[in-house]
């Protein structure tokens, strides 16, 4: 099933990834009639992660290019855009705003987005829910297309997948991952959308919301278990501002760190230095282990056996990715 060619959609987004969902729809011959994407200085102002621009896909397709006045698309003229273009359907993908209630409803059928979390919507509304994921160790994520409303995340489901989040995984291959099957289920949804024989179902249960992740929350207390610093490491690694400590108040950035061993360097206090290794790569102590780091980059240090890493002056239990906010899902799955 395909969609009818004389209907119109609107494609928004500003990523690496909604960049491949748009290429696959374009090679489905979907009827895309603008896309809708920013420049470089307005992701830069906006601190976008992972940015890359629609303009040259779309151009090479003569497909009209809009770039709103505001990532917000908060301004008059953003409005009147989509009131000329008049669309029958917006997909938004990759787009960290909400869009205005004014323009989800210049689309005859309304708006699509994708959310999910490892429980599914309602649980884990909000932001970063792939890097809250692998921050909470966990193994599965519910990725489900949306019909977009004013609100966070709270539209009606149309469709929802399952994959797997597997001890190997980083933040870029659960995009990956997220891309496929968003793509499959696009092709099926759209033209289902647009014939008005796709029935919406409601979110049910009550819904719980990450928080924002900021860059400093990258900050490594080596004090926290050997899993619970490999997986921020792998969640906040490229394109994302990545996992950090401190030496001596020397910045070094910690892009790979992966489990070592829970036998060797029994003694030595979290945070120090164990060995260096011929590769540049070295191990950690951590609270329960060690860690080898295996990619870094600082401006100008370089690893010392037996030196130690600053630790973070708030206490592990004060971190934004605590224990604490671990169990906001887990605790509240019953009512789903």
């Amino acid at each position: 099933m395909t969609p009818p060619r004389d209907a119109s959609l609107v494609y928004v987004g500003c990523t690496a990834p909604a960049k491949a969902v748009l290429e696959t729809l374009i090679d489905h011959e979907y009827p895309i009639e603008a896309v809708v994407t920013i420049g470089p200085e307005m992701a830069r102002a906006n601190s976008v992660s992972g940015y890359a621009s629609l303009e040259g896909v779309a151009s090479e397709h003569d497909i009209r290019v809009y770039q709103p006045q505001g990532y917000s698309m908060e301004d008059s003229a953003d409005l009147d855009f989509f009131q000329t273009v008049d669309p029958d359907l917006l997909v938004v993908n990759g787009w960290q705003r909400l869009i205005p209630e004014s323009i989800l409803e210049t689309a005859t059928y309304g708006a699509l987005g994708n959310h999910g979390s490892a429980f599914g919507l309602p649980k884990g509304r909000g932001r970063s829910p792939l890097n809250w994921s692998l921050i909470e160790d966990r193994d599965r994520f519910l990725l489900s297309v949306i019909h977009l409303d004013p609100g966070a995340d709270s539209g009606d489901v149309l469709l929802t997948r399952k994959f797997d989040i597997t001890g190997f995984d980083t933040i870029e291959t659960l995009y990956y991952k997220v891309t496929l099957l968003l793509e499959e289920m696009l092709l099926e949804v759209v033209p289902q959308i647009l014939a008005g024989t796709l029935e919406r179902a409601p979110q049910r249960g009550t819904p719980t919301y990450y928080p924002k992740r900021n860059p400093e929350d990258g900050e490594i207390d080596w004090r926290n278990g050997t899993r619970s610093i490999y997986n921020l490491v792998r969640a906040v690694a490229d394109p994302y501002p990545g996992a950090f400590t401190f030496a001596d108040d020397q910045q070094v950035m910690i892009w790979e760190a992966i489990p070592f061993s829970s036998d060797i360097a029994v003694d030595a206090p979290a945070g120090t230095i164990v060995a260096v290794f011929w590769t540049d790569e070295f191990v950690v102590a951590t609270g329960d282990g060690t860690v080898l780091v295996r990619n870094w980059d600082a401006d100008d240090w370089t690893p010392t056996e037996g030196s130690q890493f600053d630790t973070p002056s708030a206490p592990p239990t004060d971190r934004i990715d605590s224990q604490d906010h671990h169990t906001n899902l887990s605790s509240t799955t019953d009512d789903a």
